[in-house]
């Protein structure tokens, strides 16, 4: 399967799919459509439809045309996503440009109406989607089973937003010992990232494998868990903005729950009580760094995502997909080993 001639095809996709809903929007509106279409076209990897399109091959899928759609559709909700979670972050930049409420703001030069313009913007786009799926070529059955999963996907992807924002700084002695991280990882990434975009492919191809589903399902959780496992180091350790977002504002991650599990109890008041407050100076970040290698906590997290990648792996030789497929399934799941820090 060849990614690169794919990325192209989805990306030239997103761009008619965003001049159809501009065509309908009143004319002083359009341009607020030519926006988001920027912002959605920005280079990135293309992880969640690329995923579509390898399960829709994989399954010997006949219609690229409606997989080709439905990856783009998929593509555009995350920007839709993106647009609200830049908002909530209150977010300069995305992938090196303007988020889209910064693009507005400057445009219109008022902050409260950047934001509230990107809110129902991505609401709009969001809305949009949900009729293109309506055009897809297949059975009423399978479409039934599309609609029901899309909206299970965006669902659940919310739950873990909430979850995500809710424990943000107010981590006590109760909540951290409660598997709120690992839950994040599977709502917003497993099955968001990994699982979803998977199984989009395999109803799309109208396939109906005897357990497959269910096959799918632990493929796509522990690589999903193990990419968000990774990303929650990078999050401590990787060297750039967000490194300072996760421990500023006190994220519940793996990182976290981990480290405190490896103090001693005294450290361990320490650092709740540290990972909590807000806002922190440099000499309460520099503590945090300090307990968190004191605890190894990183090594032993990167064992955890170790063992989830070789089950993901193992399952992966499980599926009924075709062997091109399975083997460029088996490349993306590995190559999380090796995300750079």
């Amino acid at each position: 399967m060849e990614l690169n001639h794919y990325i192209q095809k989805i990306d030239e996709k997103i761009e008619t799919l965003c001049e159809e809903l501009k065509k309908i929007a009143p004319e002083n509106l359009k341009e607020l459509i030519e926006n988001f279409n920027e912002f959605t076209l920005r280079p990135g990897k293309r992880v969640r439809p690329l995923l579509l399109l390898l399960s829709y091959n994989g399954y010997k899928g006949k219609n690229m045309d409606d997989a080709i759609t439905f990856a783009a559709a998929i593509e555009i909700m995350h920007s839709f996503l993106l647009v609200h979670d830049d908002i909530i972050d209150n977010a300069d930049l995305r992938r090196g440009k303007p988020t889209l409420h910064k693009t507005y703001e400057k445009s219109y030069n008022s902050s409260k109406l950047g934001t509230d313009l990107a809110i129902v913007v991505g609401d709009i786009v969001a809305f949009y989607i949900f009729g293109i799926l309506s055009e897809l070529k297949v059975s009423e059955s399978t479409l039934k089973k599309i609609v029901k999963n899309f909206s299970k996907c965006y669902v659940n992807t919310g739950f873990g937003q909430l979850l995500d924002i809710l424990y943000a700084g107010r981590i006590d002695d109760k909540i951290v010992n409660e598997d709120i991280p690992e839950k994040i990882s599977e709502l917003k990434t497993a099955y968001y990232t990994f699982v979803y975009p998977m199984l989009f492919g395999y109803y799309l191809s109208e396939n109906n494998i005897e357990k497959e589903e269910e096959k799918i399902l632990i493929v796509g959780k522990n690589a999903g868990i193990a990419f968000q496992y990774r990303d929650d180091i990078i999050g401590i350790f990787g060297g750039d903005a967000k490194t300072l977002n996760d421990l500023h504002e006190g994220k519940f991650t793996s990182v976290i729950k981990l480290t405190y599990e490896l103090l001693d109890e005294n450290d361990k008041k320490i650092f709740l009580n540290l990972i909590s407050k807000n806002p922190k100076n440099e000499s309460d970040i520099e503590k945090l760094y300090e307990l968190i290698r004191k605890t190894n906590s990183v090594s032993v997290l990167q064992d955890k995502i170790n063992t989830l990648i070789e089950a993901s792996l193992k399952y992966t030789e499980q599926l009924t997909m075709n062997e091109e497929s399975k083997s460029s399934l088996r490349q993306l799941i590995s190559k999380i080993k090796s995300i750079p820090l």
